[in-house]
């Protein structure tokens, strides 16, 4: 007599359904297709599972969507699985790496969740000097692999933040003015698509250009990055300055002035601008342990009307890059793209009214714009990549942040009248990584005249729209 088999997952669930009245998820599960038993490659969890709430959390404490299930990947056999299972159970898919993204998309009510974070590794390869990735890597230890190699990626500073999902909408930080977007840097994907085929940029280099800026969630899962990584700079030094107290003529007038200096800004050199309230802060950070001339122009020029100049921060790469790492645990928060601009000139006739806003605010509410220009815009990259906005040579983000859920309808309001003003104004163009769930017209907003483009790919690759959250890709 053959030795009877081992009760399955699905045995359970089933004798669990004849035993115990009221087992309503196990039967909704089933009549979907319930996931198969967890393997070497992929954990299937419940909402009644033990690990469930911790691979649901996502780093906005604002968004509250309970995927139906989550599966945890291991590798990319076990990302195939996850998509077979919502291709059987008619689920939508939501994708995970960092699960920084603004607006949740990285999670959703009902659907599928893949969990990327249990693929993290990073490897550089000393004889290509190319970093490869699995997509669930972090970018804290994406700079602890490159640093002692004398490596970087330009990408941005906070160390939680998923690379995939950074690359994939363009990533840009402190480097990217002189070696461009993150996204410039990829030289290869690898991709289960939502049939659950894999597919490599080698052989099909539309996908490498979508996947240079084209943002995330859209046509499929990313399993594989691979970078060209640049010389990491010996130091890292940085300026600050502050101005307290102001009145929003005054805080105008500081950014007429900052964006007057900033075309004879080094490309070395990184800056931004940080209205908090009454208070702005200019950060100003450079590769060189003395500012050439132009730096130092700009420097001198800075320290007018400061109420505190700090004295200058000279730290090696490694350590300097840790000290703007940013935290890690979940907040709440409401931040939005707050447009790109050319210059001084698309603020100028509003500038004055949103600083009254953000000092009547009942939440800390910060206007952050930062530097881009530099190597980003490099005619020779137009092409190459899904990222459209290269000639806009600066980026605004605007920021809530509060303590109780009881605050979000006030950070919301703040964020949606402020950004009435924007678009009132004129500025319509904004970056993909800082989505605002508002926005009229995210596709051209985002994408600009690439998004028929990344339609005919998301034919190609999603025709079921598998993968899909609020402001995907759409099927042409």
């Amino acid at each position: 007599m053959s030795k009877p088999e081992a009760p399955t997952r699905r045995d359970f669930l089933l004798a669990g359904l004849i035993a115990v009245p009221g087992f309503y998820l196990a039967a909704d599960l089933l009549a979907e297709g319930a996931p198969p038993a967890s393997d070497p490659h992929v954990r299937f969890l419940l909402r009644n599972d033990a690990e469930y709430a911790r691979h649901a959390q996502i780093f906005n404490r604002r968004i509250t969507a309970a995927p139906k299930v989550i599966a945890v990947c291991l590798d990319e056999k076990g990302v195939q699985e996850a998509v077979a299972y919502a291709k059987r159970a008619g689920l939508p898919i939501a994708i995970k790496s960092g699960g920084h993204c603004f607006e949740g998309f990285s999670t959703c009510d009902g659907g599928l969740m893949v969990d990327l974070s249990g693929m993290s590794a990073a490897k550089y390869d000393r004889a290509t000097r190319r970093l490869n990735v699995q997509p669930g890597a972090k970018l804290g230890a994406v700079y602890d692999t490159l640093a002692p190699r004398g490596r970087l990626i330009p990408a941005g500073s906070c160390a939680g933040v998923g690379v995939a999902g950074l690359t994939l909408g363009g990533g840009y930080g402190f480097w990217s003015r002189r070696y461009g977007l993150t996204c410039d840097c990829l030289t290869r994907v690898r991709l289960v698509d939502g049939k659950g085929d894999v597919h490599d940029s080698n052989d099909y280099p539309e996908l490498l250009w979508a996947c240079r800026g084209g943002g995330n969630g859209s046509f499929g899962i990313v399993t594989t990055l691979e970078f060209d990584t640049h010389p990491a700079p010996d130091h890292f030094v940085s300026y600050r300055f502050k101005y307290r107290n102001l009145t929003p003529d005054a805080a105008t007038q500081l950014a007429r002035r900052w964006f007057g200096l900033m075309p004879t800004l080094p490309n070395s050199a990184y800056s931004s601008w940080v209205l908090n309230g009454r208070h702005l802060t200019i950060l100003v950070t450079d590769t060189l342990l003395d500012p050439p001339p132009a730096l130092r122009t700009i420097l001198g020029e800075l320290k007018t009307g400061a109420t505190e100049v700090a004295v200058p921060r000279k730290d090696t790469f490694a350590l300097g890059i840790k000290r703007y790492k940013g935290g890690t645990q979940p907040i709440y928060f409401k931040n939005v793209s707050a447009g790109y601009y050319n210059g001084f000139a698309d603020l100028e006739k509003i500038l004055p009214t949103i600083c009254e806003k953000m000092r009547a605010a009942k939440v800390t509410t910060l206007l952050q714009i930062n530097t881009l220009g530099g190597a980003i815009d490099n005619p020779a990259l137009e092409g190459t990549a899904a990222y459209p906005h290269r000639k806009l040579g600066f980026l605004g983000e605007l920021q809530t942040y509060y303590d109780r859920p009881a605050q979000e309808t006030t950070a919301v309001t703040v964020v949606r009248e402020i950004q009435g003003l924007f678009a009132k104004n004129g500025i319509t163009a904004h970056y993909a990584n800082y989505p605002d769930i508002d926005f009229p017209h995210w596709q051209t907003s985002y994408y600009g005249s690439n998004y028929p483009r990344l339609q005919k790919l998301k034919k190609a690759l999603d025709p079921d729209d598998r993968f899909r959250h609020p402001q995907s890709v759409r099927l042409a």
